[in-house]
């Protein structure tokens, strides 16, 4: 058997810790899938460490300044950077160069950022959550929209544009 062969298998574990051996080839398959039931898990798993930095950040910044506007703009500036490369490497799989996919993303997150701002004043101002809870409530409303975005407009698969000469 050759060491690429479907039938060489990779030991892996289920979501209960139970040791499983798979063909290699769906390994593989799990992984570089762009399915898009695939695709959406890895964002989805990308989204939750992503916003585990962002909200923790935001609440100590928060906690700090007592600013909605200063821990969102903190908050945002260092998750972002862990976020965009996730996408582009592990979840959208990407070989577009970074001054294409940037001039897409950036935008997206200033205008993320500042709705994600706007809703969360909104809501702590006019209802007994925190600022914190808003925060949690209005990104979680906002992430498909920014999954369907991010997939079919800054991550997009687009053909490279060929030169006649």
């Amino acid at each position: 058997m050759r060491a690429g062969d479907i039938h060489t298998t990779s030991t892996v574990s289920d979501e209960f810790g139970h040791k499983l051996d798979m063909p290699r080839g769906a390994v593989h398959a799990l992984r570089t899938s762009t399915r898009p039931s695939l695709v959406f898990l890895r964002f989805s798993m990308t989204a939750l460490f992503t916003a585990g930095i962002d909200n923790l950040l935001f609440y100590l910044v928060f906690r700090a300044t007592g600013n909605i506007a200063a821990a969102q703009v903190s908050a945002r500036i260092v998750s972002m950077s862990f976020n965009y490369r996730l996408l582009r490497f592990a979840v959208f799989r990407s070989d577009q160069r970074h001054h294409v996919l940037l001039s897409r993303y950036l935008p997206l997150v200033a205008v993320n950022t500042l709705i994600s701002y706007e809703c969360i004043r909104l809501l702590s101002s006019t209802t007994p959550l925190s600022v914190v809870a808003s925060k949690v409530v209005v990104e979680t409303t906002l992430f498909i929209a920014n999954f369907v975005i991010q997939r079919f407009f800054v991550f997009a698969h687009r053909p490279r544009a060929s030169h006649v000469s």
